[in-house]
């Protein structure tokens, strides 16, 4: 039995650049969006350089006067971290599978194997990659759903986009807080297997929520309430002081501290204004440039619903098409995973993605055992990057957020 035909060295080779290529230079589309400078070639750490000056209009004169002032410099530092997947698939059970009934009945593609491994690697294994460095990238190394995998690298150091966007003292800060009827306050938390939780008076959730809303629940305190502090989603909305969502706090311990937590949310009832709040605080000069609005993925279709609603006028068909991403002229990129209920505009020259193509830490193989008695294949891959927001024009960088 013949091996694979991609055990070569690295990305650079033809299946790679093909396949595994775009799951590891740009998983999370922060470079294809126009939202982060790439930087290759990137070994472990790269410092960049960013520059300011002013000028000073002055008197005529025959002779050169200097303004005698100096350019400010800032340092920023990329540091990129390699990680890597091991998986052992085992010949007899991806065989037996739906996908080798794609292979031709009658084919020489019936005794070599390597086309089904080939095929199992992309449509399995390559998905997972991207998905899971995607989230690493803007989220960071926790929280990654079971159904994609884990993350247990060490990564000391490494720190997402997003945690890097909200630390950050410079950035601009649009805050769903500042706004009461975006920060509902929790009056208490049942231990349930689906939590409810009961809202303060006047909270209006049968106006303002929808079942399937992502909620984000924050300042929750009381033994392991805190816990109770996570991006859910909404499972049902009973009234204006009362819903369901998908938590479950049964074993929860110690009693949660009444009025503590609030529920902050952009959906279809505020999208519109928030992005008005949002535009609001980039800076004019910056409006003016080639800024985008990037959006979480559950807030794609709560832009869709805002718009079709404020298009009914009578309309029975308001629903049945899709409206312009764009918000006046600022266009709206969907990044997958970014964190619910935020909303980011920055130029491409303020976020620097790292990582490094052409050396033994980007690279894949799936080799055959055969030779040793196991009838299977290991599948052994490696990556490396790492992501740096500007120091210099980070007020020239704005985040809605829920935190």
């Amino acid at each position: 039995m013949a091996d694979p035909t991609f055990s070569n060295v690295t990305f650079r080779g033809e299946y790679y650049e093909e396949v595994f290529g775009p799951a590891v230079i740009d998983p999370a589309g922060l470079i294809d969006n126009g939202l982060a400078t790439p930087i290759d070639q990137t070994k472990f750490k790269q410092t960049i350089n960013e520059i300011e000056d002013t000028i000073v209009l002055q008197n005529p004169s025959a002779a050169f006067n200097d303004q005698s002032s100096t350019a400010d410099v800032d340092e920023v530092n990329l540091e990129t971290f390699p990680i890597e997947f091991h998986k052992q698939i085992s010949l007899d059970t991806i065989r037996s599978s739906w996908m080798s009934g794609k292979l031709a009945n009658g084919s020489l593609n019936d005794y070599e194997y390597g086309p089904l491994v080939a095929q199992f690697v992309q449509d399995v294994y390559v998905p997972k990659l991207k998905s899971s460095l995607n989230y690493l990238a803007l989220k960071g190394k926790t929280g990654l759903s079971a159904s994609i995998g884990s993350i247990s690298a060490t990564l000391t150091g490494y720190t997402a986009l997003y945690p890097q966007l909200n630390a950050s003292a410079s950035v601009r800060k649009n805050l769903l807080s500042g706004t009461a009827a975006y920060s509902l306050t929790v009056a208490g938390i049942s231990k349930a297997t689906s939590a409810v939780l009961t809202l303060a008076a006047g909270s209006s959730a049968t106006t303002r929520l929808n079942v399937g809303d992502i909620v984000s629940i924050r300042l929750a305190a009381g033994g392991g309430f805190t816990d109770a502090n996570v991006d859910v989603e909404v499972l049902e909305v009973t009234s204006d002081t009362s819903i369901t969502i998908d938590l479950d706090t049964f074993g929860f311990s110690g009693a949660y501290t009444a009025n503590s937590a609030r529920v902050r949310y952009i959906n279809r009832t505020n999208i519109i204004a928030v992005m008005q709040a949002h535009i609001n605080k980039i800076p004019i000069a910056v409006r003016r440039r080639e800024v985008k609005f990037a959006i979480p993925a559950h807030l794609m279709y709560e832009w869709q619903f805002a718009n079709a609603s404020a298009n009914q006028n009578g309309n029975a068909n308001y629903f049945r098409g899709m409206y312009d991403m764009n918000f006046i002229d600022k266009q709206i990129v969907v990044l997958d995973d970014a964190p619910a209920n935020t909303i980011g505009s920055w130029e491409s020259s303020r976020v620097f993605f790292g990582f490094d193509m052409s050396n033994d830490y980007s690279n894949v193989e799936v080799l055959w055992q055969g030779a040793t008695g196991n009838k299977v294949y290991n599948l052994r891959g490696a990556a490396k990057n790492g992501v740096a927001i500007s120091t210099k024009f980070a007020n020239e960088m704005t985040l809605t957020t829920p935190e």
